[in-house]
């Protein structure tokens, strides 16, 4: 149950980061891990940061709250 707490926690904190760095930039050393897709490259580039990120911090958020509802995770 425990290991369970972690691995969900873990993916929320990492959601939230990836919103909290959209607005702000994040430190060298972790900005390898709040990288940007790709394809918002697409988008004018004072946006693309936000708008990736933003994206992909509620897609993280959603995928964890949706495995966790539907039971995937901890059953």
């Amino acid at each position: 149950m425990l290991t369970l707490v972690l691995f969900v926690g873990l993916f929320v904190i990492y959601g939230i980061a990836y919103i909290v760095f959209a607005f702000v930039q994040p430190p060298g050393f972790l900005s390898s891990f709040f990288r940007v897709p790709s394809y918002f490259g697409l988008l004018p580039d004072r946006l693309v940061a936000p708008v990736g990120r933003t994206f992909v911090g509620l897609v993280i958020l959603g995928v964890t709250g949706f495995a966790v509802a539907r039971g995937m995770i901890g059953h």
